[in-house]
């Protein structure tokens, strides 16, 4: 009998395809994943009870669709297409996940990566007698040298050239220190900056403490998250708690450039997010300064993202640890940073993304803003 049911068996067992083995395996790594996706949130990231509270059903709504979709999984492609799906349902910006291989954090791009890296390099153009153009796709602190030798290396044509676009289009982001070198020529003298305050959890403190190493900064970094180490270590978890005493910050820029240009034109759309709406939050309270283009991406609020390995072992939720002192009177999330002169329509391909560029220069020098 027993010989009888192996014959049966190994045949069976030969018919069936390896790669299903493989895909169950990965759609229960996807389920569990998901699952503690779904209870994390709430005790560790900042924006979360704001969220349920705000649009509690719809999250709830598409953790049901993403366990269906989860549960069929094939690989770790289509698991991590299903729970980013999940985690734009919380929120668009400040909360993802990467699959093994792909970590956020590092100082250099990865190979794949380089041909994007490069195409958003910062650009300086002349583009007449009284007006330059300035395009950061990106304010990666990668660059931050790259902006540094822009300015420095076009000091002339700054000093001597009174228009001034900056476009910031397609701009993903990245760090302040990076458009820092840009406040001098722009700013009147003084800036307003909202502090943040940081959710007080076990491991929060963990990824705090953790941080600095994983983004390869072992000077100015562990001076900055002292404090904030220290503020979250002490706080009671579940609490919100503040590594400074200041709210508000009244930033004077000291050392202002003499030559600053008389009108400057800041070109935002859609894609501006994080530390560029930042850029945009700290320019337009310059009596030179305007944001003319479309609202931005609007990813501020929750912000300081630490990672957390989700229990597969294969993917790692990346997800905020502080939120602005803006709010609730000054959301950026959802909304955007509102230009003060609406560019409509969006351009459709690049002939008209570049006219707009020449539609702002016109309006510079005098002339309309409308499209020719």
């Amino acid at each position: 009998m027993v010989k009888a049911m192996y014959k049966f068996l190994f045949p069976l067992l030969l018919s069936l395809p390896f790669g299903s083995v493989y895909a169950a395996d990965a759609a229960s790594e996807c389920v569990t994943d998901l699952d503690a996706i779904a209870k994390y949130l709430p005790a560790n990231d900042t924006g979360a009870a704001a969220e349920l509270d705000h649009h509690g059903k719809a999250i709830e709504e598409a953790f049901r669709k993403a366990q269906g979709e989860a549960a069929k999984a094939a690989d770790l492609a289509a698991c991590e297409t299903v729970l980013k799906g999940y985690l734009r349902a919380w929120r668009p910006g400040h909360l993802t996940v990467s699959t093994e291989g792909n970590s956020p954090f590092g100082a250099g791009p990865a190979a794949q990566d380089k041909a994007q890296a490069d195409a958003r390099a910062p650009v300086f153009k002349v583009l007449d007698k009284d007006t330059i153009l300035f395009a950061f796709g990106t304010f990666d602190p990668r660059y931050k040298g790259a902006v540094e030798a822009l300015i420095s290396g076009h000091r002339a044509e700054l000093e001597t050239h009174k228009n001034w676009i900056i476009d910031v289009r397609k701009n993903n982001g990245g760090s302040d220190s990076t458009y820092t070198p840009l406040l001098p020529w722009l700013l009147d003298g003084e800036y307003v900056l909202h502090r943040i305050e940081w959710l007080a959890t076990p491991d929060n403190a963990i990824g705090h403490t953790a941080v600095c190493e994983l983004l390869g900064d072992t000077e100015s970094c562990p001076k900055h998250m002292e404090p904030v180490v220290r503020a979250v270590q002490g706080g009671k978890p579940g609490t919100y708690v503040m590594s400074s005493d200041e709210r508000i910050t009244y930033i004077r820029q000291e050392k202002l450039e003499t030559h600053q240009p008389a009108r400057v034109a800041v070109l935002v759309d859609n894609e501006c997010g994080s530390s560029c709406e930042q850029f945009l939050l700290a320019v337009r309270g310059s009596f030179k300064v305007k944001l003319v283009g479309r609202p931005t991406y609007g990813s501020l609020d929750y912000s300081n993202m630490r990672p957390h390995k989700l229990p597969s072992g294969k993917r790692t939720l990346m997800y905020a640890t502080s939120r602005s002192l803006r709010l609730p009177l000054m959301p950026i999330d959802q909304i955007g940073v509102q230009p003060d002169v609406l560019l409509l329509p969006k351009p459709v391909d690049d002939a008209a993304h570049d006219a707009e560029v020449r539609q702002v220069q016109r309006w510079l020098a005098g002339g309309t803003l409308r499209p020719q």
